[in-house]
């Protein structure tokens, strides 16, 4: 019985946890919680004195914010069609091996895994992004929408199957499927219902959705992006900073020139790890040590090929090998080498390689989470942000396009489904 246990993927026995706490929260909650189909939310009005009293704090950077949030999401609406239109040229032409769009998934491997149809990333990786993607999403456009003088009528939590999230409910957007009068009011914290609802919007303030400026929606529309791409950056830099203290490269990744003696002794690509048995892992190792060699001298040189005899050549009065060696020396060499996992952990830290390796993972997972969704949110077809965005255009400059954006999302939605239904599908045919 014990090493049945033993041999259970602890993942799994994760993933059935969190499942498990999540429908008895779901249970416990659900004189309050409202469900279409296979969509289960919760609202309330906790947290939304919080969200206006930020708001209310620093107008001026939050109007500097949403202006930024502006721009980016203009530069990624383009980027995102050409990269999902790109991604269905490539997933044909690879007959759905590569290239397609896919969903992300939490997996029961360590390891992640991206490719067309379903990608996977560990399941605790997943549920914790996806949580912090969420919160910081919808906290931006609320805080936003409450700088640009627009009421919030509910915030709260969203299960979409498994799916954890968070929303914040502008009054008059419609977001959510509007519940009963009676509903409404069981939804209502204990809390909430000691205070009238009247009292509560007349503190706040502020005006609906709808009757907003269209610059004003556009800033609570990529706000929340915006937030992703922050959170991405904020989460890679720390990954970075930890990777540069903890992790040390395994050696000099190298090319051959040819009619030079490396070509000549045999060698093609791969890494160094030792000349003449001692470590090099910085292309400044290898030029410290020529220094103590003359052309004719012969090395050994110890690499990821193999062991090879090498009889250095001249160059330029020096002695050369023939070699184009990788820079791993610097921001961008470090930060490429994070991402490849081309690094292993110093000796000093080997006693805590498994977690300081799991925490790695973690960090740059949602960086990842947060910038590939943050991106993909701002796709223009409704009702993601990015469609909506241009829904807003369309109705201040050309309202007679509504019923095309309208007619184009259902066109884009359908060759996504479909892409994703032939990348999963096409390995078993």
């Amino acid at each position: 019985m014990i090493s049945a246990l033993q041999s259970v993927n602890p993942r799994l026995i994760f993933l059935i946890v969190f499942v498990t706490v999540l429908a008895a929260l779901l249970y416990r909650d659900r004189e309050k919680v409202q469900r279409q189909s296979i969509l289960f939310y919760r609202r309330t009005k906790h947290g939304v004195d919080t969200i206006d009293k930020i708001a209310k704090a620093m107008p001026r950077f939050w109007n500097f914010y949403g202006w930024t949030g502006v721009v980016f999401g203009v530069l990624t609406v383009p980027f995102i069609l050409y990269s999902v239109i790109l991604s269905f040229s490539q997933m044909i032409t690879t007959n759905g091996a590569s290239g397609g769009p896919s969903f992300i998934a939490p997996g029961l491997s360590g390891q992640t895994t991206l490719q067309s149809g379903v990608s996977f990333i560990p399941v605790e990786y997943w549920i914790i992004g996806v949580g912090i993607l969420m919160v910081v999403h919808e906290m931006s456009h609320g805080i936003v929408a409450r700088a640009e003088d627009m009421e919030i009528n509910s915030v709260g939590w969203i299960v979409l199957g498994i799916i954890p999230g968070a929303f914040v409910e502008p009054k008059g957007e419609n977001m959510l499927p509007d519940p009963d009068a009676d509903e409404e009011e069981e939804s209502e914290d204990e809390d909430d219902s000691e205070e009238p609802e009247e009292e509560e919007d007349e503190e706040l303030g502020g005006g609906m959705w709808d009757q907003g400026s269209w610059t004003s929606q556009l800033k609570v529309l990529t706000a929340g992006s915006f937030a992703n791409y922050v959170t991405a950056v904020v989460f890679a830099l720390i990954a970075l900073f930890a990777f540069v203290n903890v992790a040390q490269p395994t050696g000099i990744q190298y090319s051959v020139q040819e009619d030079y003696p490396a070509m000549q002794a045999g060698m093609d690509n791969g890494t160094i790890y030792e000349i003449d048995d001692e470590r090099v892992r910085y292309s400044g190792d290898i030029s410290s040590l020529f220094e103590g060699y003359e052309p004719g001298d012969t090395l050994t040189v110890n690499s990821s090929e193999g062991v090879y005899n090498v009889a250095l050549d001249e160059r330029n009065g020096s002695a050369y090998m023939g070699v184009y060696m990788r820079q791993n020396e610097g921001l961008l060499p470090t930060f490429s080498d994070m991402v490849n996992n081309n690094r292993e952990i110093k000796p000093e830290f080997s006693q805590f390689r498994g977690l300081i390796s799991w925490g790695l993972g973690l960090f740059q997972t949602v960086a990842l989470l947060n910038f590939l969704i943050g991106m993909f949110n701002l796709l223009p077809v409704k009702p993601l942000d990015g469609g909506q965005m241009v829904n807003t255009v369309l109705e201040r400059f050309y309202p007679d396009g509504v019923a095309a954006l309208n007619y184009w999302s259902l066109v884009l939605w359908a060759a996504l489904i479909l892409a994703l239904l032939f990348g999963i599908f096409s390995p078993l045919l």
